[in-house]
């Protein structure tokens, strides 16, 4: 499974790039004002991914497509590892590329 993609949208929220993270979720669970109340409601300054970053993947069995149900860690400048964390699936949509869903952002 390629992770690009979950760290392509991770950076986006980091900068607050809400309206492109709608854009390429299509909004089909969050839209960028729900997004952005989750980070600000939060009230910590998130922060780019260390370079050992993890993820908890885990493969969806789908019929037509491969598809992964992941949670990815947030990380602010106050707290490091954060206990706030996006839940995101992964759907492998062409050989090389991936539509992205945000399901949800929320404390662990």
């Amino acid at each position: 499974m390629n992770v690009e993609p979950i760290k392509n949208l991770y950076s986006l929220l980091f900068e607050g790039n809400y309206q492109q993270i709608e854009q390429i979720t299509e909004g089909i669970r969050l839209n960028a004002k729900e997004i952005e109340s989750a980070i600000k409601d939060y009230g910590k300054t998130l922060v780019p991914y260390p370079k050992d970053v993890a993820f908890d993947v885990i493969k969806i069995d789908a019929n037509n497509s491969e598809e992964w149900s992941i949670v990815a860690p947030i990380y602010t400048l106050e707290e490091g590892l954060s206990d706030l964390s996006i839940e995101l699936t992964l759907i492998q949509s062409g050989p090389e590329s991936f539509k992205i869903e945000l399901d949800d952002i929320h404390v662990r």
